[in-house]
């Protein structure tokens, strides 16, 4: 028989794959038996296969690490513009306080100039509150007398909490002919938790001088007035107690 039609028999071929497959330590790479290749290409093999299946353990930690950076940069930022929002909200607060106190000491020092016909201004005040005529100044734009009222009210903010209003209202004592009497009123000062007035001067002729709770005396002013106002505790304004000169002497 011609050794080239020879043709092996049927399965004879394949056993010796197969039983390479079978064998649980028979691997093939490339083609190639593990065990037949070299013991440095199989390392090699496995450790690119290890890595790819994940993440190393120096990886993960040093994605760790730049999380927590991260995380602190953001912490700090935070703090930072809540810092900067806070000095902002107190230089606002103590700005707002301060054109309020200047305000009250030029309308109450009005009350040291005379009218016309020489009498004194007249001030009636209690603890709370106050009203004062003031004489009439061409200089301030004041042509007749105005009457001036301070008090406090309840507050009209929307998260009022129970605060009160200082609120200032002016009327014309004495009105222009033709022109009707007209209020204004105005909360100068918002959200306070209280106003406090003390008056300093002799309550009669020949009296001394002291601090009274109030003053009703119509013949003169108080030679001195203390206005203190009070804030919630959480609130940051600040108001150091106010004391305006009244009286220039007899």
């Amino acid at each position: 028989m011609d050794p080239r039609h020879h043709r092996p028999a049927p399965g004879l071929a394949s056993r010796p794959r197969a039983a390479a497959l079978a064998d649980p330590g028979h691997r093939i790479l490339g083609g190639a038996d593990l065990r037949d290749a070299d013991p440095g290409e199989a390392a090699v093999s496995r450790e690119a296969a290890a890595r790819q299946a994940g993440f190393t353990l120096v990886e993960t930690l040093v994605c760790l690490a730049l999380a927590g950076l991260i995380g602190v940069l953001l912490l700090n930022a935070v703090r930072i513009a809540g810092g900067a929002s806070a000095a902002a909200a107190r230089a606002a607060g103590a700005e707002e306080v301060q054109s309020v106190r200047d305000h009250l000491r030029r309308t109450l020092g009005s009350l040291a100039q005379r009218r016309p016909d020489g009498r004194r201004p007249t001030l009636r005040g209690g603890p709370d509150g106050l009203v004062a005529a003031l004489a009439p100044d061409q200089t301030l734009e004041r042509p007749t007398e105005v009457a001036v009222t301070l008090a406090q009210v309840p507050s009209q903010a929307l998260r009022g909490g129970g605060t009160v209003d200082l609120v200032e209202s002016r009327s014309e004592a004495e009105t222009l002919p033709g022109q009707p009497m007209a209020a204004r009123s105005e909360a100068i000062l918002g959200r306070i938790a209280g106003l406090g007035l003390r008056y300093y001067g002799a309550p009669a002729d020949g009296a001394q001088p002291r601090w009274l709770p109030d003053w009703s005396r119509p013949d003169r002013p108080p030679l001195l007035v203390e206005i203190q106002v009070a804030f919630p505790p959480a609130d940051s304004r600040r108001w150091p107690p106010l004391l305006i000169a009244l009286d220039a002497g007899p």
